[in-house]
């Protein structure tokens, strides 16, 4: 991969984000990463949404100088940052040697491997050690203060596995960099093995860049919190030792209470008090810190924090606040090495880069809170049954399988057709079709009678029972409705005006169809593409009008509408509206008028529902503004969809709407669309336990979705039309 930036320990808590963040951007990253604490369902997702272009992941461990070479051999930095460590500082304590040899062994080799290259380095408060209430807020320089002043004639570490002298002649034993004076000194100040791990770290950069004049950004931060928007990563450690992780799982059941350790320090509330900063606002710090240096700025070390202390307690009353759930709590002892106050002194970076962390506490915890509630189990894979009331079904939801081998075949993706006519094509304006009969000069949507109907409203009569089957007549309509004489284009390629002429097509069709005295449900949809069984490239939908209520979807549709109101007295498409915009994972659009997602118990990878945010139990119900609203809304998943492997998508949509029989069951319209795809070229082949048994999506909706958004982003960015259309 060409001018990547590699993150090391990119499935951690910080670095994911920061991952998110750069991709986002459209950047190229290589995340390399052992998973011995980060996640690989966040590579998963990485992997899934951004694809081989933009991402790639490295299984490597820094301690592995080889590997370690041969992942800069197959791809071109320009630059790193840098996360992989262990943090806990209780167990740094106890295994002293795993800390050493995890952050600072593995670091060197980092250093040496990246000779040259600027990098980010993510460091750590505890390398203050516990200063007194007289150096709060903490400058940068605080360490050198302390030095000058003569303050710590020996080390501050608290008693751990091994001495300071034994931590020294590790250092010395396995490090290239030797220790100065200065060095050392500095190393006496933090109080635990991990912080001074951390201090090891920060000097052996100013020694690298002595000798190799590679700069370099330290980012010295307290308490990471929060989450990501999407709600698809955030903070998920074994143990979880953090304090606002655990005072939301209190909040969510999981805890039966918080330990407030020590309420008598010299503070406010006699709580010890923290500089909390969103996560987010973290990932920007470090992604501005390596533009300033490719950009050719020098080497610095920088606080990062809200400038703010909030104390135990002040957690816990905005908890309770976000939540909604009293938080049970009871006082222990204060921990040995616990500060009253540690609060960061900002002010450098802002000056320098015009960073500065404007999130507030309650902005961290609510997106903290939406990810623990919406991820109860962390990072699991998605492996249960989801009920799926739009098809009154059960959906095994195995979203592992979507890794498994596979050795079949796999289906060939089109490419645009840029021809606007075909003198082939039995669907183009002029042409002779297939039964005989020759084409008008349509400029726009035309209709006609299906030459090859399913269903005829003259057929032979028929009701007969043979044992336990039974036939009846086979009557209805079948009509083909053009959308355009443009051979080329696709719903999702039209203007938004050819768009709507549509939509006021398809509501034209319902409402004639549906005043035939024999028809009881018109049904307008869409086969695109040879996945889904159509070779006819023209921009075209099909309308089967029944004589009886279709049983696959609407007749389960009905007994869920009139279950649900009975039970709720509410139609169950708005509710579950409510709970998809709440949870907010599979949002798609979230327009005025109208709402898409990926349903919960989604029944294929890519289904989506477009869904009129008012009730409305057909297209006759919205008025021409609520119209061009779904236009819009469908025209942009469409395209997005085509953006989803850069190839026209194959697809099969279905406009849903109430039976035209006169029975009020307040129906509310939907638009479905689904397909067999699975992934580029890869087709869900439906067969043993989707006959036989349940359907199984072999995808995490959630994923899904977030897909999908990545591609609406991208088509929005590039598409004329669609911009042409925002221009008007």
């Amino acid at each position: 991969m060409i001018d990547a930036v590699l993150v090391t320990g990119g499935a951690g808590y910080v670095g994911s984000h920061t991952v998110r963040r750069l991709l986002e951007d459209h950047r190229r990253v290589v995340v390399l990463d052992d998973l011995s604490t980060g996640h690989r369902e966040v590579i998963t997702l990485f992997e899934r949404v951004y694809g081989p272009e933009q991402f790639c992941f490295e299984h490597v461990s820094l301690l592995d100088h080889s590997a370690l070479s041969s992942v800069f051999e197959r791809h071109h930095f320009c630059g790193i940052l840098d996360f992989a460590a262990r943090t806990l500082v209780g167990e740094s304590q106890d295994e002293p040697y795993r800390y050493f040899e995890n952050n600072v062994i593995a670091f060197q080799n980092l250093l040496d491997v990246g000779r040259g290259l600027p990098i980010v380095k993510s460091s750590t408060a505890a390398t203050y050690g516990e200063p007194g209430a007289e150096h709060i807020p903490l400058k940068e320089n605080y360490q050198q203060k302390c030095i000058a002043d003569g303050d710590f004639e020996n080390s501050q570490l608290m008693p751990a596995a091994v001495d300071f002298g034994t931590l020294l002649g590790w250092y010395e034993q396995h490090i290239a960099f030797e220790l100065c004076d200065e060095d050392i000194a500095l190393l006496k100040i933090p109080t635990n093995v991990y912080g001074i791990t951390k201090m090891m770290d920060e000097r052996m950069l100013l020694h690298a860049e002595q000798q190799t004049g590679g700069r370099y950004v330290v980012l010295r931060y307290f308490n990471a919190a929060g989450a990501d928007s999407s709600r698809l990563i955030g903070e998920d450690h074994d143990p979880e030792t953090h304090l606002i992780p655990i005072v939301l799982q209190v909040a969510l059941g999981k805890r039966e209470k918080i330990t407030v350790f020590g309420d008598d320090y010299a503070t406010p509330d006699g709580t010890a008090v923290r500089d909390y900063i969103s996560v987010v606002e973290l990932a920007d710090a470090h992604i501005k810190s390596l533009d300033m240096l490719l950009a050719g700025g020098q080497s610095a070390t920088y606080n990062l924090g809200r400038e703010q202390g909030v104390s135990v307690r002040e957690i816990l009353e905005a908890a309770r606040e976000v939540t909604g759930h009293d938080i049970p709590e009871v006082i222990g002892s204060r921990r040995r090495g616990d500060p009253a106050t540690l609060i960061a002194d900002a002010s450098r970076i802002q000056r320098d880069m015009g960073w500065g962390a404007g999130e507030t506490l309650h902005e961290t915890l609510e997106s903290a809170y939406h990810w623990h509630r919406l991820h109860p189990h962390g990072y699991r894979v998605v492996q249960e049954e989801r009920f799926n009331p739009f098809w009154n079904r059960w959906v095994n939801i195995a979203s592992h399988r979507a890794d498994r081998p596979w050795r079949g075949e796999t289906q060939p993706m089109e490419n645009s057709d840029d021809m606007a006519y075909d003198p082939e094509c039995y669907l183009c304006p002029g042409n002779t079709r297939a039964a005989g009969d020759v084409n008008p000069d349509y400029k726009g949507v035309w209709t006609f009678e299906n030459d090859f109907p399913t269903l005829v409203l003259d057929a032979y009569q028929t009701q007969a029972q043979l044992g336990p089957y039974l036939s009846r007549t086979s009557r209805g309509v079948c009509e083909v409705v053009v959308y355009a004489p443009n051979h080329s284009r696709r719903l999702s390629t039209l203007s938004l005006d050819a768009f709507v002429q549509v939509i006021d097509a398809w509501a034209e069709i319902y409402d004639r169809l549906g005043k035939v005295p024999e028809i009881v449900y018109p049904l307008i949809f869409e086969n695109r593409g040879m996945v889904m069984g159509n070779s006819q490239p023209h921009p075209h939908g099909q309308v089967y009008a029944y004589c009886e209520i279709p049983g696959l979807v609407v007749k389960p549709q009905l007994a869920m509408f009139e279950s649900h109101r009975e039970k709720t007295g509410r139609c169950f498409v708005c509710d579950a509206n409510r709970v998809e915009a709440e949870d907010g994972r599979r949002i798609l659009i979230n327009r005025p008028h109208v709402l898409a997602y990926v349903p919960f118990a989604a029944q294929f990878p890519y289904d989506v529902i477009v869904v009129p945010k008012a009730h409305a139990a057909s297209l006759l119900d919205l008025n021409g503004e609520e119209r061009r609203d779904l236009s819009a809304g469908l025209r942009d998943v469409l395209g997005g969809l085509d953006g989803l492997f850069a190839a026209p998508y194959h697809y099969t949509l279905a406009l849903m709407q109430a039976p035209t029989d006169g029975v009020d069951r307040g129906y509310h319209m939907q638009v479905h669309i689904t397909s067999l795809l699975r992934g580029p070229g890869l087709r869900k082949h439906v067969v043993g336990a989707d006959i036989f048994g349940n359907l199984i999506n072999p995808s995490d909706p959630d994923m899904t979705a977030e897909e999908i958004r990545w591609a609406m982003r991208k088509v929005k960015h590039h598409d004329p039309q669609i911009n042409a259309d925002k221009r008007r």
